[in-house]
């Protein structure tokens, strides 16, 4: 073993092994090392190691050295076995105690006392903490005594100050300890810990033997070394800042009195005469777990934090680098200079948790406020005095806390600020909010509420929040992603901020934005060039705008028009939104000011009902460069959206506009069919979109891809809009207009969309082909937005009915280019699309349309959309074919549908080994996706429908079995849970369908019905060996219809509801997986009770 040890100690951790082999070796040795026989010999080797050293390389050669390594974690794996299974002897107590006392003896002797080993002092600390939670207190009650002890025999030693020249062994000893308590703080102690029943047990165990045991005697060594340390010495210091932040750590349960005593507040007030910042920040975080320690907030907490205000608070806030700090009171509005880009590093994390500090003062002191209220509505009249005492010195502590917040807030790093916005939340939250002159919600039953007056000082000290808070929230001009991303988040918590003074003074902060705007429209140069504004003010621009965007968050108005006569606000609103539309500021090209433009535009577009003569200055900034032709791709896209809202909401007030609205959209319109993957390129392989005319305007050729087509599809549904309200408005053409005009509109996306699916199906590469798929779709959904606009009615007119069943041709006919495969890259996606279609034809186009569609061949796809419109004036005909072979557009739509149905039903599994297959969860999920078009259907066209169900119901049906025999591993979590949905998924349209088709059902699943209800019947208990109760609930629901209108017929109950139903409703519930305390099962237990009641009464009847 000593040789094993030393071919160890040769290896060097800092560096790594030489190769992969060396250091696979070197972990195999360390494993065979680790077995609990070898741990004395690892402890032995450590202590000769260890008082073998000399000088500061043999220090730093041990260690690094692969030996140290191995022995500690020998030591540490002994030490981490459970007890259950290793039980703790005498013996291994007392050895352990003598190896962890020598350990820590030689340490601190190491080198006359002058050794600084990191890891060696990590390597003590996590051993004695592992034993203090292995042993402690059951077979070590004395580990803590024994560990002081060590002290009393240091501390014989001179003491003379400095302690770093005259006993540095004594600073060893402090720092291994404070080191050791830390780390049971990490590993034992901390709050933040996930602990399970039986380690919180053992951790109160453990603090509850240290309170009646050591923490006292701890306590009074640490505040006699303190007594002795000096702060001008470097690394007595450190060990101070670091023993009042173990302090801090533990007296969140330790008795208070161990620390708030005239002696230890004597310490700390002495050491605030000095300025070292570390000093500082390590009191501040002692005094932050003493004001965060549970306990009654009103008297104790309260009587705590106004003692602790005089002797320590206070000496604190009055410290010169604090001062600098909040040196601007609630009397200057201006809080400008209390920025200084050359703050220290050290500074700025001693200001943090200052400020940490006094947020949990100041939150502690609103609860005990609360507390304090609250016990004055019952109190004696004798004790009036008291309380208003009470009350007058928490309210003052109040006031002084939240000018200190304000002066955080305003400090340059946000992680400061952050810190005690908690604290105002809580502050705002006190105050009284003020009369506006309307009615109160309160009918006088509601507690009495605890709040401040808000009086002139304090509505003083929210205008100057509000200043702050507007700052604040200015978008960075530099920052980088992450820093953006980090500003957004602190922008909420800010915003919070405004929130909470709106809701004591709502119309302060409309006046600080109409203020702030117009000081900042005069510093605007008459040119509108960014280059020439200053950056300040671009900043209180965007602040200004975003502040008026979000206020329509928290300002409630009647039916959200923030501009009605009888709300409060109008006149203030709309003033504000005049100077903001009238102002030209949209010419300003930074991304965050136009932006925040367009989406006051879309948030109050109510305001354009009382000022219309505005609204198309706002429309020309949604056309031009500002907008939709903006250089930053955040806002175009944006604006998409937001244009047809606005073309949405006052398409009456545009309708007349119409052509030169449209003319200036025309270049927009083409789609671009490249798919979207970054840094690929060049993978269109059209032709040039091609360029539109859908009035007498020249289109624009060769136009810059500008927005995806999902964007787009918002362009399109505004022409819709702006096309269907021209067309109800116009006084001559009107239906025939519309549909000529929407004819136009989508004929160049008819003609894109089957070489958009040519390109998927021909596409090799997997991840392309999933792009491609995903342009499809988008495509898809584009003529699905557009034809919402075109015919919300039902039926819709005759002449649009012609033009939604030419979309339905082309779409129906470019399914049969996909890949038939299932799960093929990109298929799913298109037939997602075209399948949105279908759905939205059914809900449009019911059986009783009777509208005669002209026949069409597979060339007419390609026609002019103006051949279409001509031929749209349709006919309403009872006769199926059609006087001029033309057929009803109900009748189309079930063909249609059926010859969807031979793509949508593509091949799950195959013997042909050409034939590749997706993995099982993206081919189930196409799949499942399908489904609810039967469903849909049945709902709509009942027993019109059942020619098609007949034909298509059974190859679903055979599909899914054979999908769900499909073997799985039970590592395939995903699939396995499809398979569950897939399943679910075919007993609910079963169900729906036998609701809507309760005679016609059994037609439904075609020739060989009864071979499938035995399927089903496998099906649903399938979903009990899966704890699926609502699959279940639905197969047996969909049984229940079954008896109800079957069994009377002899064949049907002896062949099928006898032999096969009625085991599986009346076995089921007794079979150990059917959880009857489960509230799903309990409501499955129903309806399998159910159909065993439906069976009896069917036959006793």
């Amino acid at each position: 073993m000593g040789d094993f040890l030393a071919s160890l100690r040769a290896v060097d951790m800092s560096i790594g092994s030489a190769s992969k082999e060396q250091h696979e070796k070197l972990i195999s040795m360390i494993d065979n090392l680790s077995s609990d026989e070898n741990w004395e010999i690892c402890a032995n080797f450590v202590l000769s190691e260890l008082e073998n050293c000399s000088s500061p390389q043999q220090i730093a050669n041990l260690q690094n050295s692969a030996a140290l390594f191995a022995c500690c974690c020998c030591i540490e794996n002994l030490l981490k076995h459970p007890i259950s299974s290793h039980p703790v002897s005498d013996i291994e107590v007392q050895k352990m105690s003598a190896f962890l006392r020598n350990w820590v003896k030689l340490y601190v002797n190491c080198l006359g006392g002058r050794i600084q080993s990191v890891v060696l002092k990590r390597k003590i600390a996590q051993c004695v903490c592992l034993s203090v939670m292995r042993y402690y207190p059951k077979n070590w009650p004395t580990l803590f005594d024994e560990f002081l002890s060590l002290f009393s025999e240091v501390s014989a030693q001179q003491m003379c100050p400095p302690l770093s020249e005259s006993n540095p062994i004594l600073l060893n000893l402090l720092d291994v300890f404070l080191e050791v308590l830390q780390e049971l703080d990490s590993m034992v102690f901390n709050r933040n810990l996930n602990l399970t029943n039986e380690q919180f047990l053992r951790t109160s165990e453990i603090k509850d033997s240290m309170r009646i045991t050591c923490l006292s005697p701890i306590v009074e060594m640490l505040t006699l070394i303190l007594k002795s340390l000096q702060v001008d010495n470097a690394r007595e210091m450190k060990l101070i800042s670091l023993c009042l932040r173990v302090l801090g750590l533990y007296v969140l349960w330790i008795d208070i009195k161990l620390i708030v005593n005239e002696q230890f507040i004597g310490i700390l007030r002495s050491l605030l005469q000095f300025t070292e910042l570390a000093v500082y920040q390590s009191i501040c975080f002692l005094l932050k777990g003493l004001v965060t320690k549970g306990m009654p907030a009103f008297p104790e907490k309260l009587s705590l934090i106004l003692g602790l205000w005089p002797q320590l608070l206070q000496p604190l806030i009055n410290a010169p680098s604090i001062v600098k700090v909040l040196g601007h009171t609630s009397s200057n509005p201006s809080l400008d200079n209390n920025r200084d880009g050359n703050d220290s590093e050290e500074f700025v994390d001693f200001l943090q948790e200052f400020s940490n500090c006094m947020g949990s003062v100041g939150y502690n002191l609103t609860i005990s406020f609360k507390e304090l209220m609250a016990s004055n509505l019952s109190a004696s009249s004798n004790q009036g005095s008291t309380w208003q005492a009470a009350y007058k010195e928490c309210s003052e502590k109040l006031e002084l806390t939240f000018n200190i917040a304000i002066n955080l807030l305003s400090y340059e790093d946000n992680d400061v600020g952050l810190a005690v916005v908690m604290f105002v939340q809580d502050y705002l939250e006190l105050l009284k909010e003020k009369a506006q002159g309307k009615p109160s919600l309160s009918n006088g039953s509601a507690k009495t509420k605890i709040s401040l007056e808000l009086t002139a000082d304090r509505l003083f000290k929210l205008q100057l929040l509000l200043s702050v808070l507007m700052e604040k929230i200015e978008y960075p001009a530099d920052g980088t992603s992450e820093e953006i991303e980090d500003f957004e988040s602190d922008r909420q918590e800010y915003l919070s901020l405004v929130r909470g003074i709106a809701r004591v003074d709502s119309g302060l902060v409309l006046d600080g934005i109409q203020s702030l705007l117009q000081h900042a429209l005069l510093q605007l140069p008459p040119s509108m060039r960014v280059e020439e504004v200053e950056e300040a003010v671009l900043g209180r621009l965007e602040s200004c705008l975003y502040l008026f965007f979000a206020v329509g968050e928290f300002y409630k108005a009647p039916r959200n028009d923030h501009f009605a006569e009888g709300y409060v606000y109008s006149t203030k609103m709309r003033e504000l939104m005049t100077t903001i539309c009238c102002s030209n500021i949209s010419s300003i090209a930074y991304y965050p000011i136009q932006l925040n433009f367009f989406e006051i535009i879309g948030r109050y577009d109510k305001f354009f009902n009382s000022s219309p003569k505005v609204l198309f200055d706002v429309l020309a900034a949604f056309l031009d460069e500002r907008g939709l032709r903006n250089s930053d791709i955040k806002v175009r896209c944006r604006c998409a959206y937001l244009f047809s809202r606005l073309i949405k909401s006052h398409k009456s007030i545009f309708s007349p506009h119409t052509e030169q609205i449209l003319q200036q959209l025309e270049d927009l319109l083409p789609l671009d069919p490249t798919p979207e993957l970054p840094g690929l390129k060049s993978l269109n392989g059209l032709p040039k979109p091609p360029s539109m005319h859908l009035l007498n305007g020249a289109g624009v050729a060769d136009p810059s891809r500008l927005f995806s087509i999902t964007e787009q599809s918002f362009l399109y549904e505004s022409c819709a809009h702006l096309i269907s309200s021209h067309s109800s408005n116009s006084e001559s053409g009107g239906v025939r207009e519309a549909a000529h005009l929407f004819a136009m509109l989508l004929q160049p996306t008819l003609l894109q969309f089957p070489q958009m699916v040519r390109l998927l199906a021909q596409e090799k590469v997997p991840d392309v082909a999933e792009a491609r798929g995903t342009v499809v779709k988008q495509a898809a959904d584009l003529i699905t937005r557009t034809t919402r606009v075109m015919s919300p009615q039902t039926p819709p007119e005759p002449e649009y009915v012609q033009i939604l069943m030419e979309i339905l041709h082309v779409l129906v006919g470019s399914l049969a280019l996909l890949p038939p495969v299932a799960g093929a890259p990109g298929r799913a996606a298109a037939c997602a699309g075209v399948r949105a279609y279908i759905h939205r034809l059914i809900g449009s186009i019911g059986p009783e349309c009777n509208v005669v569609v002209k026949s069409t061949d597979a060339s007419a796809s390609a026609a002019s959309a103006s051949s279409v419109s001509d031929d749209a004036g349709g006919e309403e005909s009872g006769d199926d074919g059609g006087s001029n072979g033309g057929r009803t557009a109900s009748n189309l739509l079930l063909l249609a549908i059926s010859t969807a149905n031979s793509h949508f039903l593509a091949v799950q599994h195959s013997n042909d080994p050409g034939v590749p297959l997706q993995d099982p969860d993206i081919r189930w999920r196409e799949l499942r996706e399908h489904m609810p078009l039967f469903s849909q259907l049945a709902f709509r066209y009942k027993d019109r429908c059942l020619p098609v169900l007949s034909e298509w119901l059974p190859p679903l049906i055979a599909s899914t079995m054979r999908a769900l025999a499909e073997p799985l591993e039970a590592t395939q979590m995903v699939a396995i849970t499809e398979r569950c949905a897939l399943r679910r998924a075919l007993l609910q349209i079963l169900q729906s369908i036998g609701q809507v088709l309760p005679q016609g059902i059994l037609i439904a699943l075609g020739s060989d019905a009864a071979n499938v209800l035995v399927s089903l019947v496998s099906l649903t208990e399938a979903c009990l060996e899966a704890e699926d109760a609502v699959g279940m609930r639905y197969g047996l629901a969909f049984f229940l219809g079954c008896i109800t209108h079957f069994a009377s017929d002899d064949t049907f109950y002896e062949n099928f509801l006898l032999p096969h139903l009625l085991p599986l409703a009346f076995l089921s519930p007794a079979r150990s997986n059917f959880p009857l305390n489960d509230a799903q099962f309990a409501l499955t237990l129903n309806e399998a009770a159910s159909c065993i009641y439906a069976l009896n009464s069917a036959r006793v009847s």
